[in-house]
């Protein structure tokens, strides 16, 4: 699969999914469901952001990085960045939904997305010096 192909299937899954969750959404009332309209909503909205944040994170370190790397391996960190990004998107967004987002599991998502960032430029530096 070459670049073209990855990033017209990725934004076709993007707007795919992005549909489902407005589906989801409109369709469904989350105060009569036995959980499996919340789970849909959830999963819908993780894919979402995981196609959005992966697409626009390849746009920003292949525009933007200065390393001489392969296309696959700003793929690879692109959707690695994503995945965790939209795993702690909608962590935080079940807590808020059961009422048991507080400021101190807020400032735990917070401290995991910094960390999660500072281990990324530092990795980075690492790898520009080896190369």
């Amino acid at each position: 699969m070459n670049l073209k192909q990855y990033f017209i299937s990725m934004l076709i899954g993007a707007v795919l999914c992005w549909t489902a969750w407005v589906l989801v959404l409109v369709n469904i009332d989350p105060f009569q469901d036995n959980g499996v309209g919340l789970s849909f909503f959830y999963g819908s909205l993780f894919l979402a952001f995981l196609g959005t944040i992966s697409l626009s994170s390849f746009l920003i370190h292949y525009y933007f990085s200065k390393l001489d790397l392969p296309l696959f391996r700003f793929v690879q960190k692109s959707f690695r960045e994503a995945l965790f990004i939209s795993a702690i998107l909608i962590v935080l967004l079940f807590l808020q939904g059961k009422n048991y987002l507080q400021w101190w599991n807020l400032a735990v998502g917070l401290i995991a997305v910094l960390l999660f960032i500072t281990f990324r430029f530092v990795n980075k530096r690492s790898a520009e010096t080896i190369i």
